[in-house]
C-alpha cells in the first residue's frame, strides 16, 4: 500500500513517511493522494500512519484544507484480510475531527468502507460516472456508528434507508439530489475539489429535518417494507434499527446502542455467512471472471428446473420461488434475457443427452421451435412493451409433449418442493464439479454462484449451506432419487463436506 501526496507536481512516498506534501501556492490546499485500497484492507500500522498524516496536515498553519483522493481508495473490493473495525473507526474519526476540512474527490464506484471514508469527509465532489452503494461494512459487521450518524444528518430517513438497508445504487445525480454529494465536476474533478476546499467555510447547509413523529411513522413504514422484501434476513432489520438510533437518539447513546447491535449481529449465522461470502469474492476477484465455470455450475439447477416444468410447475412459479429464496433473477427469466446458452451452455454447445441424469426433450423442443431467448428470439415468456411478462402458451404445448414422451403425469407442484429440489441439484452439481477440478476450492465455487449466478450472498453459497447444515442435502437427494432420479446421488465429496464441516 502506498501513499502519494501531490500539489501542482506529484510526489509519491510510502505510507508513514513524514515527507511534506506539495502545496498549491494560491489556495494553500494540500492534495493527499492514496494509491491504495480502502480502509477495509488496512492493517493497524497503515491506519496509524494515515491518522498521523492527517494530524500533521491539520497542525500546519500554511494549509487551509485537504483534498483526499485515490484511484482505488473509495472502491471497497473486499480484501480477505480486513482491518479491525476499531482501526477503521479511528480513521474516520481522524478525518471528521481534523482541524482542516477534508474534501473527498470521488469517481467510479464508491462502496463499503470507501463510502464510509467519503462520509467522514467534510464535503464530497464527484465525477459524473460516480456511483454509491453497499454502505454495510465488510466482514459481517454493521457500518460504524459514526457513519450512520453522519448519514442521518445528510439525507432524509427514506433515502438513508435506501443506501444503508435496501442496497439501492445511486448515480451522481441522485447523490446530489439527496444531499450526499456537494458538487458534480463535469470536467476537472481535482480542480473543482480544490476550488471547493479553498473556499470551504466548514459549514454545510443543514438538511431540513422532519418532525420526530413523522420520522417515527416513516420508520414504521420502512419496517413493513423490510418484512415484506427480506423476511428471512437478519441484516436489513438490524441495519434499520441502527439507523433508527442514529436518527432519533442523542449521539452518545446512539453510538453505544449501535455498537451493541453490531456485536450481536457479528455473532449471528448470517454475519458468518456474509464473512465467508466476502472472502470468497475477494479470492474470485483475484482469480478472474471464470465465465465457463459459471456455465457449468448453472446447469444442474437449470436442469432440475426443466424437470419441474415437465412435472407440472410453470416458469413463473419457479422463478418466483427462487427469487423469494434470494436469487437476483429466476432461471427462466435469466434465460429469456440472456439466451439459453448464457444459462446452461456446457463447453461449446447446448446440452445434449449425455448431460442429463434423466433425459428430458424439453430443451430440444424449445430449440427446434427457435425459442432460445436472448434479444432476437422468443423464450419461455411473452414479453410486453411495458416490461411485463406472462407465460407463453406455446411453451405449455411443448411441455405437454415432453411429459408425454417421458410418460410423466403433469400435476401441480408445491412451492416448497421447487426450492428444495433446485437447491439440492445445485449443491450436488457443485460438489461433483469440485471433485473433477482439484484446482478449485469450495469458497471459490460459492463465490462464482453469488457473483455471477445471483445466489443470495447472505446465505453464503450452496456448498456453505451444506457444510453448515443449513440444509440436509444427503437426505433430500436420497428421498427424491427414490421418486424420480433427476439430480443424481450425492457425490462422495458432498458426503465428506457434510460429515466434516
Amino acid at each position: 500500500m502506498g501513499l502519494g501526496m501531490t500539489g501542482r507536481s506529484a510526489l509519491g512516498v510510502s505510507i508513514g513517511q513524514a515527507t511534506h506534501p506539495a502545496l498549491s501556492p494560491r489556495r494553500q490546499v494540500a492534495h493527499l493522494k492514496l494509491d491504495c485500497p480502502p480502509p477495509c484492507s488496512w492493517d493497524a500500522a497503515h491506519a496509524r500512519a494515515f491518522i498521523d498524516k492527517i494530524a500533521e496536515l491539520g497542525e500546519d498553519p500554511d494549509i487551509s484544507a485537504i483534498v483526499l483522493r485515490g484511484r482505488r481508495l473509495f472502491n471497497d473490493m473486499l480484501d480477505a484480510q480486513a482491518a479491525p473495525g476499531d482501526s477503521r473507526s479511528a480513521v474516520y474519526a481522524a478525518i471528521s475531527g481534523s482541524t482542516k476540512p477534508v474534501i473527498a474527490a470521488l469517481s467510479g464506484a464508491v462502496t463499503g468502507s470507501g463510502l464510509e471514508l467519503a462520509l467522514a469527509c467534510a464535503a464530497r465532489v464527484v465525477s459524473p460516472n460516480a456511483t454509491f452503494s453497499n454502505l454495510a461494512r465488510s466482514e459481517g459487521h454493521l457500518p460504524a456508528a459514526e457513519t450512520l450518524i453522519r448519514l442521518a444528518l445528510l439525507v432524509e430517513v427514506e433515502r438513508a434507508a435506501d443506501l444503508a438497508v435496501f442496497n439501492v445504487v445511486w448515480d451522481s445525480k441522485a447523490a446530489v439530489e439527496h444531499g450526499l454529494v456537494d458538487l458534480v465536476a463535469a470536467r476537472d474533478l481535482i480542480h473543482v475539489a480544490e476550488k471547493l476546499a479553498s473556499g470551504f467555510s466548514g459549514q454545510r447547509k443543514a438538511t431540513i429535518r422532519a418532525e420526530p413523529e413523522v420520522v417515527t411513522a416513516r420508520i414504521y413504514g420502512l419496517r413493513a417494507k423490510v418484512r415484506r422484501e427480506a423476511p428471512d434476513q437478519t441484516a436489513p432489520m438490524t441495519l434499520l434499527r441502527a439507523l433508527e438510533f442514529a436518527l432519533q437518539t442523542p449521539a452518545k447513546r446512539a453510538r453505544a446502542e449501535i455498537d451493541r447491535l453490531d456485536v450481536a449481529f457479528a455473532a449471528s449465522p448470517e454475519a458468518q455467512a456474509l464473512t465467508y461470502a466476502e472472502r470468497g469474492q475477494a479470492a474470485l476477484s483475484r482469480a478472474g471472471a471464470m465465465t465457463n465455470l459459471a456455465h457449468e455450475l448453472a446447469w444442474p439447477l437449470f436442469r432440475e428446473a426443466i424437470h419441474l416444468l415437465d412435472e407440472g410447475a410453470t416458469p413463473s412459479q419457479i422463478d418466483r420461488e427462487l427469487q423469494k429464496f434470494g436469487f437476483r433473477e429466476g432461471p427462466f427469466l435469466r434465460s429469456d434475457r440472456h439466451g439459453m446458452e448464457a444459462v446452461f451452455r456446457r463447453q461449446d454447445g447446448l446440452a445434449n443427452g449425455e448431460d442429463w441424469i434423466t433425459y428430458s426433450p424439453t430443451l430440444d423442443l424449445m430449440t427446434d421451435e427457435g425459442r432460445t431467448g436472448g434479444p432476437d428470439a422468443p423464450g419461455w415468456y411473452r414479453h410486453g412493451s411495458d416490461g411485463r411478462y406472462t407465460f407463453e402458451p406455446e411453451v405449455e404445448r411443448l411441455l405437454r409433449a415432453s411429459a408425454t414422451f417421458q410418460r410423466c403425469a403433469r400435476v401441480s407442484v408445491d412451492d416448497t418442493v421447487i426450492v428444495e429440489r433446485c437447491l439440492m441439484a445445485a449443491i450436488n452439481g457443485a460438489a461433483h464439479l469440485l471433485e473433477a477440478r482439484p484446482d478449485l476450492s469450495p469458497s471459490l465455487v460459492d463465490a462464482v454462484w453469488m457473483a455471477q449466478l445471483g445466489f443470495p450472498k447472505w446465505r453464503g453459497g450452496p456448498l456453505y449451506m451444506a457444510r453448515t447444515h443449513t440444509c440436509d442435502p444427503l437426505a433430500s437427494l436420497e428421498r427424491w432419487a427414490r421418486i424420480r432420479n433427476t439430480a443424481g446421488v450425492a457425490s462422495p465429496l458432498l458426503r465428506r463436506i457434510v460429515a466434516n464441516p
